[in-house]
């Protein structure tokens, strides 16, 4: 997701997947009761899109739910089209499984792709395979379920495709597919899921090959986004359910439906095109319906176009790690599928947060250094943290990708900064990010009562120890390497006050300060689950922010910790859903 803040769109168009809308009457292609909703949820969807007033609008697949062998086909596209009518004038169908039969994969669920499906798929949502300009976009739409096919079909797709893409190679392009290439890396194993081997390489070669800009596709009912060299690949959610197999990427239980009503998670897209660039905007729909003769009065649950936030929030979860997920059928009888959940960094986007903090180690992780940079290609920029002074590989790897970095964090044991004033003496900071201390505030620097101990270990200095750090500071940091210190502020601590004592500070003392905004309870073993408190706290904080020129804000944390020490909330779920604090900025 790339723009720049101070542009205006050449235009918006949108984009909607999955719908799966059945005939009126229903029907017997789905054992699930979230499925009944289907039609109402797109409705909803459509009716929103249609407020927007895009100047056109792709539907990315599975408009409908029966498939085209069985007889509910026809009373399902129908409907379809029917509710689609809203935006039918500049509306484009991209052909997914459902509408006209799976790649060809054994242990595929449903029938194939073939002349007999096409021609119904034709007949009600027209060509799979075609494109068209649209004020400086060339849009190109594929037939996903025909890669691999090995049929005449196929074929004429690929010359077709090669052919196009060609010749468009020096214009923008988007490509739209119902089935994304990968999810998770390019090399992955066949699953469900992605394109089969050699006609995944094939296309990723051509994308590339062709400058191809941005892939947009569905059938995963999941956010995922992914790069390869500078094409931008986005999986988009549902409107209509969610999959229940994708529950495993969580770790607390799975929404209604074994996972397969996820509310949080049902949407409808914006892409803005700009001279340089597109921004995507993934608007929850949160599972809304419109009846037949209902008109849509309630504005989307998610502002369209949130503020930047000045916010980092702490990643303190296994944010880009792939998960095994167990090979459990229909869809995964015969395959362990990996997976990310992205909808960590799809909140960032939608809460305007564009700063995030995470271990140093991070960056010279493979899978978590791949995803760092995929992060930052989409606007996130990062704050590093290390024990001590980093190594000289780590600092080298700092300077090579100091675009990409707010700051790295040097992290002190002590008040005194004794165990970093001979690495300070020594650091070459040259060429680097900026540099700020923090602390490992622990119980042992607790004052004693007796026998009363909590184990617990916390980041930033107190408050009431800044001059005693100046002074240490002044001593240990010789070379005026480090430009800033981090402080905690804890729930109890009166905000206002606290931000403005800091910014008086850090204004005195020719340096930054960094607000650590803790959403935990100084007792470790207390939690802290009270919402609303939290809402008022960011909300509070936010208000606050605009005056304060020598302060930035970090917010621990960004999801929740529902176990282990210092429980509380955060942000987002469990699931990745908002909390009421991250409701709350996303409708800012």
């Amino acid at each position: 997701m790339t723009s720049p803040d101070q542009e205006e769109p050449l235009f918006t168009f949108a984009i909607v997947t999955d719908t799966h809308i059945r005939p009126p009457d229903g029907d017997d292609s789905s054992p699930f009761a979230v499925n009944d909703l289907a039609n109402d949820r797109a409705r909803y969807a459509i009716a929103a899109i249609a407020r927007h007033g895009p100047e056109f609008t792709i539907h990315l697949g599975d408009m409908v739910h029966p498939l085209p062998h069985l007889p509910t086909y026809g009373p399902a596209a129908e409907e379809a089209l029917s509710i689609f009518e809203p935006l039918r004038e500049e509306m484009r169908f991209v052909p997914g499984n459902h509408d006209i039969g799976d790649k060809p994969m054994a242990g595929s669920p449903a029938g194939a792709v073939d002349e007999a499906s096409t021609e119904i798929y034709r007949k009600y949502f027209g060509p799979g395979t075609f494109s068209f300009d649209h004020k400086g976009l060339h849009v190109v739409v594929m037939n996903s379920s025909l890669v691999n096919s090995g049929t005449e079909m196929e074929v004429q797709q690929s010359k077709w495709l090669e052919a196009d893409l060609a010749a468009h190679r020096d214009e923008r392009v988007f490509l739209f597919s119902h089935y994304p290439p990968f999810i998770n890396t390019p090399d992955e194993q066949l699953h469900y899921d992605n394109y089969e081997e050699p006609g995944r390489s094939w296309l990723l070669e051509l994308v590339q090959r062709c400058n191809v800009e941005a892939v947009f596709s569905g059938h995963v009912h999941q956010f995922f986004y992914n790069r390869l060299s500078d094409t931008k690949l986005y999986c988009l959610p549902p409107t209509s359910f969610t999959r229940q197999d994708y529950s495993e990427l969580y770790e607390i239980g799975p929404a209604p439906e074994f996972g397969r009503n996820d509310s949080g998670k049902f949407s409808y897209a914006l892409v803005d095109f700009f001279p340089s660039g597109h921004r995507l905007r993934v608007i929850p729909t949160e599972g809304r319906t419109l009846g037949v003769d209902e008109t849509l009065e309630v504005p989307d649950p998610v502002a369209a176009n949130p503020e930047r936030e000045p916010l980092t929030v702490h990643l303190r979860h296994a944010w880009a790690r792939a998960t095994d997920m167990p090979y459990n059928g229909p869809m995964e009888e015969f395959a362990r599928k990996r997976a990310r959940d992205d909808y960590v960094l799809l909140r960032l986007w939608q809460m305007g947060i564009a700063r995030v903090r995470t271990p140093l180690s991070d960056l010279t992780d493979g899978e978590y250094g791949r995803r760092v940079r995929d992060y930052h290609a989409s606007g996130v920029r990062f704050t590093f943290f290390c024990p001590g002074v980093p190594s000289a590989p780590a600092w080298e790897a700092c300077k090579a990708d100091a675009g990409m970095i707010d700051v790295v964090e040097f992290v002190s044991n002590q008040a005194d900064l004794s165990d970093l004033a001979d690495d300070l003496a020594g650091f070459d900071g040259s060429g680097g990010p900026p540099v700020h201390i923090g602390k490992f505030h622990s119980s042992a620097h607790e004052p004693k009562q007796g026998s009363k101990f909590a184990h617990s270990v916390s980041f930033g200095f107190k408050w009431e120890d800044r001059d005693t750090l100046l002074a240490a500071l002044w001593q240990a940091d010789r070379n005026r390497v480090v430009s800033g210190a981090a402080f905690q502020v804890n729930m109890e601590d009166d905000l206002m006050t606290r931000l403005n004592e800091m910014n008086d500070w850090a204004k005195n003392a020719v340096l930054s300060a960094v607000a650590v905004i803790r959403l935990a309870d100084v007792n470790p073993a207390e939690p802290n689950f009270d919402d609303d408190a939290i809402l008022g706290r960011v909300r509070d904080a936010t208000a606050l922010t605009a005056p304060l020129d020598h302060v930035t804000l970090q917010l621990d944390t960004y999801a929740d910790i529902d176990r282990g020490y210092h429980p509380r909330h955060g942000l987002l779920d469990g699931r990745s859903n908002f909390r009421p604090a991250g409701r709350f900025l996303a409708l800012r």
